[in-house]
């Protein structure tokens, strides 16, 4: 049997989330939506980084509202595709603030980037195609969290949000990948790490 290469999983992960209706994404992102707000290291956290969802990610809108009505300090991806680097940035009100920005994305409009250090992010909520049962993660290719997260304090948790079929038994990795400490799905949660 011939073992499947990033570039394969990446692709078979993508078909499946993009093949799931809107409804469906919307549920299964609310149950995991349930289980990251109930998760101790996240309810601890008091500075939190959401990725914006995109396309068939698992949705973060309600996740974000949420986090900000119970008085957290929220922040969010920014891509400079000049330099080809990530940063985060504060968001109060993503209703105003957002508009497209790298590769389609949502990021905050030019008057409201509000930059984060990263030593004061207690947690991560990323995205990612593919996760294994040891926390290695399938990104996009860009390796734009996998600089970031070296940035972070050491006890900062880097926690994946992501649909149960996108877990898989093993996927390869280098030495370069950044492992997750968590991911949380809509079957269950992965702890690979204390955090």
């Amino acid at each position: 049997m011939t073992e499947l290469t990033k570039s394969d999983i990446r692709l078979k992960a993508a078909a499946m989330r993009d093949a799931l209706p809107p409804a469906e994404i919307a549920a299964r992102s609310k149950i995991i939506e349930g289980c990251l707000f109930a998760f101790d290291p996240f309810a601890a956290a008091r500075t939190v980084m959401f990725y914006i969802s995109f396309r068939s990610e698992v949705y973060t809108g309600g996740m974000i509202r949420r986090a900000l009505d119970t008085g957290k300090r929220v922040a969010i991806p920014v891509v400079r595709t000049s330099d080809r680097i990530m940063f985060a940035s504060e968001i109060k009100d993503p209703g105003a603030e957002l508009a497209p920005g790298a590769f389609g994305i949502p990021a905050p409009k030019p008057e409201f980037i509000r930059p984060v250090p990263p030593d004061e992010i207690d947690f991560v909520a990323l995205p990612g195609l593919a996760f294994d049962r040891r926390g290695n993660r399938i990104g996009y290719g860009g390796g734009f969290y996998d600089v970031f997260a070296a940035l972070l304090r050491p006890d900062a948790a880097l926690a994946a949000l992501a649909f149960s079929f996108q877990i898989y038994d093993e996927i390869p990795a280098s030495e370069r990948d950044r492992k997750v400490h968590a991911v949380i799905t809509d079957a269950e949660t992965l702890l690979f790490s204390n955090i």
